[in-house]
């Protein structure tokens, strides 16, 4: 059955009054179908994989730190958090974990069933015999543009059931996409400051974090992660959520 729209209806609808961030209201926005795969395999073909960080109980999706926007900058700076980045050595650069970044970055940009594919996967993917409900982006890498925050954030909405956590030194952007964007409640956008034991970088609606010397533990402002500041939590996350609750206004890391 067609649906016919007249001239008229549709200038009305393209100069319909907007909100103070020029959304249209929601009567005017149309619902995404988002695409049903057969299998988890399927879907996997438009994301590559998820990465598994080796300190939480949860998956992730890494992309290459080499690709970092603001990272790069800071990585030839002496003292900023990207200076000595872990991203950069150890296991991420063997070839095969590059190429693998490589892949979802492409992917990302470039597959337009990548969000799709994505919450499909997170929907239904189990971890230790339990459904997820958090997910960390960005073990390695950043974010690369405002779509593809965008894309993230289109993510949580539509995985309403996972907090996630969102941890990112690219700023500038984050601020120019939350002039026309609202963050889901669900999706926790943590600022990384740029200096190690420097002050944090204050973003609306985002929470943030300090890298720090072991000798600033306990003396910084907000919460040290535990499993620097607690001889007794062990070398995992463990039960700790922290990082992902928006309740949690700063976190401090020790440097590593």
């Amino acid at each position: 059955m067609r649906i016919l729209i007249k001239m008229s209806e549709l200038i009305q609808i393209n100069h319909c009054k907007r909100d103070i961030k020029g959304k249209l209201p929601k009567i005017f926005q149309m619902k995404k179908i988002y695409k049903q795969f057969k299998t988890m395999k399927e879907a996997q073909l438009h994301i590559r994989s998820l990465s598994n960080p080796s300190k939480m109980n949860t998956y992730g999706y890494s992309i290459s730190a080499h690709a970092c926007k603001v990272g790069g900058k800071l990585h030839a700076i002496k003292g900023s958090v990207c200076e000595l980045c872990y991203a950069r050595k150890g296991r991420y650069v063997f070839e095969i974990v590059q190429k693998c970044m490589a892949m979802r970055l492409d992917l990302i940009t470039n597959d337009p069933l990548w969000v799709d594919a994505m919450v499909f996967i997170l929907n239904r993917k189990i971890y230790k015999k339990n459904k997820l409900h958090i997910f960390r982006w960005h073990d390695s890498g950043d974010i690369q543009s405002p779509e593809h925050l965008s894309k993230i954030a289109e993510i949580a909405e539509q995985t309403p059931q996972i907090k996630h956590w969102l941890p990112t030194k690219e700023s500038p952007t984050v601020r120019e996409w939350i002039k026309t964007h609202d963050i889901p409640d669900n999706l926790n956008i943590r600022i990384s400051a740029s200096m190690v034991n420097g002050d944090v970088t204050q973003v609306n609606g985002c929470t943030t974090s300090i890298v720090v010397t072991k000798d600033m533990l306990g003396k910084m402002e907000g919460t040290d992660c535990p499993v620097y500041s607690d001889p007794n939590h062990g070398s995992e996350c463990g039960d700790c959520e922290d990082c992902y609750l928006k309740t949690v206004t700063n976190i401090n890391y020790q440097a590593h």
